[in-house]
């Protein structure tokens, strides 16, 4: 399962490249590229939370 760290790495990674080109169509299609990266990281983020909150309510109900 791909986390959210393991995508705003990524997304620093484009935004690095993003930096490092000269070609500012490029530039922009990376930091959009990076953007949307971090999107889902924070969605994966509210996921884990969710199901890590769904799984000590269970256990709380069990007892």
């Amino acid at each position: 399962m791909v986390t959210g760290a393991y995508l705003r790495r990524q997304a620093e990674i484009l935004v690095a490249m993003s930096r490092a080109t000269f070609d500012l169509t490029i530039a922009g299609r990376l930091r959009r590229m990076a953007a949307e990266l971090h999107d889902k990281a924070a969605e994966q983020d509210e996921l884990a939370f969710t199901d890590a909150a769904m799984t000590a309510l269970k256990l709380s109900t069990r007892m």
